[in-house]
């Protein structure tokens, strides 16, 4: 009877301490509501705002230098605030775990400087340009969707796994579309960001915590 009881006590000794780690974390995690929603406005403005500076070919709506800076101002407000607010979340966060996250977070622009190196490879080359616009969203999607996979197999965070799955969904299916049209896909994409949020506001278990349980 002794031996069950001491049995009972450790599992609910880990319970508590799994329910005391989720807390905690849960406290230091970014939160994937704002991250979702802020990502999601900023590629619907971006791509639609790049779609309008290349179509169509001979008289653009938007002039292109417009369309240029409304889509980079997107894309740095978007990279901003998410850095602002994991910063500021995770300022706990001492050990391994910084030294994971500093790695993961600078792969991104490193793999994005390859990715800009070879565009102009392809442009100076002479590349049409429909196949450039095509090169730039799925090699964007690429990226991140494929970093942010191994970021979310790396953490066990299911939060990260479904964005960037959703991510590579967007590129595969622009590597399809012809013309300045591959852009609405990369705002199409944004509509996917707002609706994982409201997931995450609405059913959390569907898109937020880990992928795999930690006990059981």
């Amino acid at each position: 009877m002794d031996h069950e009881t001491h049995d009972v006590d450790a599992a609910h000794l880990l319970r508590t301490i799994d329910a005391d780690r989720e807390r905690t974390q849960a406290s230091l995690a970014p939160d994937v509501r704002l991250l979702y929603s802020v990502w999601g406005v900023a590629w619907i403005i971006g791509f639609t705002a790049a779609f309008l500076g290349s179509y169509p070919w001979d008289a653009p709506i938007l002039p292109l230098w417009v369309a240029l800076v409304i889509a980079g101002a997107a894309l740095v407000a978007a990279i901003v605030i998410s850095a602002v607010h994991s910063a500021r979340r995770g300022s706990g966060m001492r050990g391994p775990s910084n030294v994971r996250g500093a790695i993961t977070g600078n792969a991104f622009p490193l793999a994005f400087l390859v990715l800009g190196a070879l565009g102009f490879r392809l442009a100076v080359a002479g590349t049409p340009p429909d196949a450039m616009l095509a090169y730039w969203v799925v090699g964007v999607c690429l990226v991140i969707g494929a970093l942010g996979i191994v970021g979310a197999a790396m953490w066990n965070d299911r939060g990260q796994l479904a964005f960037s799955a959703w991510v590579l969904v967007v590129g595969f299916v622009a590597a399809w579309i012809p013309g300045a049209f591959v852009l609405l896909a990369g705002a199409a994409g944004g509509l996917g960001f707002l609706a994982l949020g409201i997931l995450a506001a609405a059913r959390p278990r569907l898109v937020t915590g880990p992928i795999v349980p930690r006990h059981g």
